[in-house]
């Protein structure tokens, strides 16, 4: 088994140390224990091992620093932003089935949704490789419509970037794009701050003030943006019904 490591990306955030140190200890031991895909098919395991509790799982679940199958297993939801793993020593998961229902973001992280991610590619890959995918399958497809003068209409490339793409798709209220495009631009954010913006976003989601009366109360996206918004202190909503 390679070297383990953690991002202060991650473990640095707020998120993170609001939670318990029972619970944060947790999560140091699931990712010890991980594969090289992040995967973890003893969670429960660990969990007496460590002396730890039902509601730091609980709370490692909630705010989505793991992600759960049905079947028990788990993986860390931030693995390829936490660890690299070179090439010559990767060893791919055992866990197929699980894998395959697993997409990746451009910054690094798994999730469910089909609106955030990209399908993970076989065997060894970078998170470059996986921007190129996000930015491949954002380019609208050529669209064969009527023949005129021997010419066949071609559809449109995407004028939008790929890092803004992401964060379009991620955040749930979707108004008025090209204005936040060109906030965006004028934000211009770094590797560093763009993953910060996104991991605000996903925070932000579980939180109860975004949660709140069907979600009425989301910013526009382009307030968002213009207000520094990422850097705000949010309650996060806890899932009682989460197994």
């Amino acid at each position: 088994m390679s070297r383990r490591m953690f991002s202060p990306q991650i473990i640095d955030s707020d998120a993170f140390l609001d939670m318990s140190p029972s619970a944060q200890n947790l999560y140091f031991h699931f990712g010890m224990r991980a594969d090289d895909d992040g995967f973890v098919s003893n969670p429960k395991k660990i969990l007496r091992m460590t002396g730890g509790n039902e509601d730091d799982y609980k709370i490692l679940l909630a705010k989505r620093f793991i992600l759960y199958f049905e079947s028990g297993i788990i993986v860390i939801k931030h693995w390829r932003i936490n660890n690299y793993i070179r090439k010559d020593i990767y060893e791919p998961t055992k866990y197929i089935e699980e894998k395959d229902k697993l997409l990746i973001k451009p910054i690094g992280s798994y999730t469910f949704n089909s609106e955030e991610g990209v399908k993970i590619p076989k065997g060894h890959f970078t998170l470059e490789d996986i921007d190129k995918i996000a930015c491949t399958s954002r380019a609208l497809p050529v669209a064969l419509g009527k023949v005129r003068l021997g010419k066949v209409r071609l559809g449109k490339v995407s004028i939008y970037t790929s890092n803004f793409e992401v964060f379009w798709n991620i955040y749930p209220l979707k108004v008025g794009k090209g204005k936040v495009f060109e906030i965006w631009k004028k934000i211009n954010p770094s590797k560093e701050l763009q993953n910060k913006i996104m991991e605000a976003v996903e925070r932000a989601k579980n939180s109860r003030q975004w949660k709140k009366d069907g979600g009425q109360y989301i910013p526009h996206p382009a307030t968002w943006l213009n207000q520094g918004r990422w850097d705000d202190e949010l309650e996060i909503y806890e899932d009682k019904t989460i197994k």
